[in-house]
């Protein structure tokens, strides 16, 4: 067998036969030449070395725990997130009509225009309708909700 042969079977060879004391083919070369024997050493030396970073990188402990543990924490702060959300706009509700309410003038709907006394002049129309409207603190603005009737059964 000469060194070029050698070599490509030292890249498919089993750890085990990189070993002049293998036997075989391979083993009897790699027991005759010195620069053969030094490139299986070579190749024995970088598996051993990856073989302790691949151990050293590995997860310590119980992996199926850790990936629990993992998917727990993940879905405590989904839920933390969608509830502060809720509380937020359960908040901004509550200023908002806060805001509103002591402006707010609730009129029955009619077939006739409904004057909003305290908007100047104000007036809506809504037939079959209820309507509110809303005078902000801001002079400015009026609010004018149609509200859905309310069917009877």
């Amino acid at each position: 067998m000469n060194c070029a042969d050698a070599r490509q079977l030292m890249l498919e060879a089993d750890l085990a036969e990189l070993s002049p004391d293998a036997g075989g083919e391979l083993g009897a070369h790699l027991a005759t030449c010195r620069a053969c024997r030094g490139a299986a050493d070579e190749i024995l030396s970088l598996e051993a070395g990856l073989a302790g970073w691949l151990a050293a990188a590995a997860p310590r402990g119980d992996t199926g725990a850790a990936l629990a543990s993992a998917a727990a924490t993940a879905r405590r702060r989904a839920r933390q997130r969608r509830l502060a959300g809720a509380l937020t706009l359960a908040a901004a509700a509550v200023l908002a009509t806060l805001l509103v309410l002591p402006a707010r003038t609730r009129m029955p709907g009619s077939s006739a225009p409904v004057p909003a006394a305290p908007l100047g002049g104000f007036s809506v129309a809504s037939p079959g309708r209820e309507v509110m409207v809303v005078q902000p603190a801001d002079p400015r603005f009026v609010v004018v909700w149609y509200l859905p009737t309310r069917r009877s059964s």
